[in-house]
């Protein structure tokens, strides 16, 4: 998987995919095996490419959710609106490709959708800490689809790009994690 191979969409089949993603609770497995490999990881050489497969599987898997979403599956407005946002961030340049930024723009995607998402449930009668609930574990679902997709590549990969979609997975769980705390106090003093 070279630096000059395009990215080939995939049909998300998330049903299917769960079988994979085993959880306790709210914690992925691969989510201990992340948090222990990543401080070993130091300033290792990146390939773009990885990045780029990661936080386009995550915005492709996330709008795949919320077709699927009791609510916002009937709103074809709202997904034509998502997939406009996520064809974007197409523009990125290899330089923008590192973990950090990979992590910041993939969280910021989903976590930018809560207000609306919350609203429109609260609309039905759900409660906000209930949308906080649902919300976290389909941003969850999403990041670990695609980290478990991308791992069926990673023997074939070079090892910077295993190197590159750990630590990025990591980084965007931690930034998932913070949003979520800050959105239980917030949620809290109200």
């Amino acid at each position: 998987m070279g630096t000059s191979e395009k990215f080939e969409p995939v049909d998300l089949d998330l049903a299917k995919a769960k079988r994979y993603i085993r959880s306790s609770e709210s914690n992925s497995i691969s989510r201990p095996y992340v948090k222990g490999t990543h401080y070993s990881m130091g300033d290792t050489e990146i390939n773009s490419s990885g990045l780029y497969c990661f936080e386009k599987m995550i915005r492709l898997a996330f709008i795949q959710m919320m077709k699927e979403d009791a609510l916002f599956g009937r709103r074809e407005d709202f997904i034509d609106y998502m997939i406009g946002l996520s064809d974007n961030f197409e523009e990125v340049n290899v330089s923008d490709l590192q973990p950090d930024q990979s992590s910041a723009r993939a969280s910021d995607f989903m976590m930018s959708f809560f207000t609306v998402y919350s609203h429109q449930w609260k609309r039905r009668g759900r409660s906000v800490e209930e949308s906080l609930a649902n919300f976290l574990a389909i941003m969850r679902e999403c990041l670990d689809f695609s980290y478990m997709w991308l791992s069926r590549a990673f023997d074939s990969s070079p090892k910077g790009i295993k190197n590159g979609v750990d630590k990025a997975f990591f980084l965007t769980n931690s930034r998932i994690d913070d949003w979520h705390t800050g959105k239980v106090a917030e949620i809290s003093a109200v």
